[in-house]
């Protein structure tokens, strides 16, 4: 007799229950989802299950181009028992929750990585890219002292930060030196 195979706890966390209603299928995994959830909490899913789009008749509807457990990883964080993000993948499940319009994902993702040990530098690049505030505000606050900020300027991540944070942590700096008295 051949072992039944273990099913992994993203496929357990979207099995098929009395709840579901779509199927999405990434890598030729099955997702059983609920279409009002997912709807209400993305307009992509909005347009995808009610718009008018070839998708809203099919019974497993794919989706293309992620990796399956971060994109299940990412729907999970709607459920009452999510699949909790870490430090390793909440930059690829922010991605994910970008593309597919989940901005409720954000706050959880965010507090992980606030209590990552990314460095802070890593940390404002994130909270850049994915506007994150509280994510860039615990960041800069990790700067205690003008040398921490020594050669910053020069650094491949500060070339890519938006203006508006390179001048939050302008202001950062201002504070440090007691100009903001």
């Amino acid at each position: 007799m051949s072992a039944t195979p273990e099913i992994s706890i993203y496929e357990s966390t979207f099995a098929k229950s009395d709840k579901t209603d779509a199927i999405l299928v990434v890598r030729g995994k099955k997702l059983h989802v609920n279409k009002g959830v997912l709807s209400y909490h993305s307009e992509y899913f909005d347009d995808l299950f009610n718009g008018e789009f070839k998708e809203k008749s099919m019974q497993e509807i794919p989706i293309n181009d992620v990796k399956f457990e971060d994109f299940a990883a990412t729907l999970s964080l709607l459920q009452h028992n999510p699949i909790k993000p870490t430090g390793e993948n909440a930059e690829r499940l922010l991605t994910i929750a970008d593309r597919f319009l989940l901005p409720v994902v954000k706050p959880s993702v965010e507090l992980v990585l606030i209590t990552s040990d990314k460095d802070k530098l890593e940390k404002i690049r994130i909270a850049d890219e994915f506007k994150l505030y509280d994510l860039l505000n615990h960041a800069a606050m990790l700067y205690t002292s003008y040398n921490q900020f020594n050669g910053f300027k020069k650094t491949w991540a500060y070339r890519r930060l938006s203006d508006n944070t390179k001048a939050f942590l302008f202001n950062r700096l201002l504070t440090i030196l007691g100009c903001d008295k």
